[in-house]
């Protein structure tokens, strides 16, 4: 469980532009990549909008591995509508709450990750027309960093060895996730994007 105070910030389209853009320049001063890998679905959306903007022009690729809690709430008839009913301070209390009682499980150091066949087809496509790449992998957010380290080790085992991999994330959640990525924006803040359930349009 965290022990910073958490809070929690609303990016609509543009407030997601600017924080892509910013995370961009934080980056691109350090690490110019050849390879963007966008972690679906909201670190792909993230990582088109750094590619797009990007003047050298990286390849992008999207890797899927959904948060078990997600898949939850997906299943859940109605549960996206009901929460755009509710004021944002109310939805704010539920983030946090949802999040402190997922971040006070124990993260699992093993974690099985199987990849989608045509995405996994498509990076090593990637890998082996640039063997000696710069990658940058990004997601949205990450809390556990379960999502991050098994894309990251699925990208590492599949890489040349000379290829640099670095990662970014718009915000890390707590206080010690399994990996930390090596490029964020905020930190200890629960972001709504737009593809979020409580999103208002």
């Amino acid at each position: 469980m965290s022990k910073n105070i958490l809070t929690v910030q609303t990016l609509d389209n543009n407030g997601l532009k600017e924080a892509s853009f910013s995370l961009n320049t934080m980056i691109f001063n350090d690490f110019i990549p050849n390879i963007i890998i966008g972690i679906r679905s909201g670190g792909f959306i993230v990582a088109e909008i750094m590619a797009q903007s990007a003047k050298h022009k990286p390849l992008l690729l999207a890797i899927s591995r959904h948060r078990a809690s997600t898949e939850k709430k997906n299943k859940i008839k109605g549960l996206k509508s009901f929460l755009k009913l509710l004021p944002y301070p109310i939805t704010n209390q539920l983030r946090i709450w949802e999040h402190k009682k997922l971040t006070s499980k124990p993260v699992s150091k093993t974690i099985e990750f199987i990849p989608d066949t045509n995405e996994l087809a498509n990076l090593r496509g990637f890998l082996k027309a640039k063997p000696e790449s710069k990658i940058l992998i990004v997601d949205d957010a990450v809390d556990s960093g379960e999502t991050m380290k098994a894309v990251l080790d699925l990208v590492r085992k599949e890489a040349d060895p000379s290829c640099i991999i670095k990662t970014a994330a718009i915000t890390v959640t707590t206080d010690t996730p399994i990996i930390k990525p090596d490029y964020i924006l905020y930190n200890h803040v629960l972001c709504r994007f737009p593809w979020s359930f409580d999103f208002k349009n």
